[in-house]
């Protein structure tokens, strides 16, 4: 055993001085080198002497193993820790799915565990609910810019409007763009009986393929009730209308029908 011991550590040791010398060679330092393999003897010895005869009890040939296996199993414990917690959270959000933040922190740490499919649809719901991450959104494979060209935020009714409004009433949430055409761009229909809601516009709810939301920078939001299921028809002009909206801002908005 200690004849193997030996072989090894000299091996090492060469290693280690191979290291060294190939630089000290391409400048020519030929001496240096010369005195480096002299002093391989020397070297080993002292390794010999700081780490001990492999069959010594209590040695460092002992000891270092087992520093390695108490620092893994620490690190296993630590990664369950987090795991544990992580899973805590996703139960705690089947009780609570409408919390976007708390989405958004368990899709990016399951993303930090390689847990990506599970990243990927916590991130999915995260989205829903006007939460974005660039990182999570190009894992998903989307285009970044088109992820993010997206309006979220919330409608809620006056007090003097909850007394007028019927819950089979419906909400229509639009966008339309600041310069472009007359029609709204994107278009979320939603029940009074909902409200207060939170919403999000994307290219999802685009009125026709070819005019978007991602295709203008800036928009205006409109959230309006109507009795009769028509969205050009407003109840006793109940509505309310944000200003203009730069999209690449990724402002939430609160929009109150009075």
């Amino acid at each position: 055993m200690t004849a193997v011991f030996w072989v090894a550590t000299l091996v090492m040791v060469v290693i280690a001085v191979g290291f060294v010398a190939r630089p000290l060679l391409l400048t020519k330092r030929s001496g240096t080198v010369i005195a480096l393999t002299a002093g391989l003897p020397v070297v080993a010895a002292g390794v010999y002497l700081a780490l001990g005869s492999p069959s010594s009890t209590g040695s460092a040939a002992t000891r270092v193993p087992s520093a390695i296996m108490k620092t893994a199993t620490a690190t296993e414990n630590k990664v369950g820790s987090v795991a544990s917690m992580v899973d805590g959270l996703a139960a705690r959000l089947e009780q609570s799915p409408g919390d976007a933040g708390s989405w958004l922190l368990l899709a990016r740490s399951y993303k930090h565990l390689n847990r990506n499919a599970e990243a990927l649809a916590a991130y999915e719901k995260a989205a829903a609910l006007g939460q974005f991450d660039a990182d999570l959104a190009s894992m998903a494979g989307g285009d970044i810019a088109t992820a993010v060209s997206r309006i979220s935020g919330t409608v809620s009714l006056s007090e003097s409007a909850a007394t007028v409004v019927n819950p089979t009433d419906t909400v229509f949430v639009f966008a339309k763009a600041v310069d472009g055409p007359a029609m709204p761009i994107a278009v979320l229909r939603r029940a009074a009986s909902e409200l207060p809601i939170s919403f999000v516009l994307d290219d999802s709810l685009s009125m026709t393929p070819d005019l978007k939301l991602s295709d203008f920078p800036s928009v205006t939001i409109t959230a309006r009730i109507s009795r009769g299921g028509d969205a050009t028809v407003t109840l006793r002009s109940l509505e309310a209308k944000s200003g203009p909206i730069t999209i690449a801002d990724n402002q939430p908005i609160n929009l109150t029908i009075d």
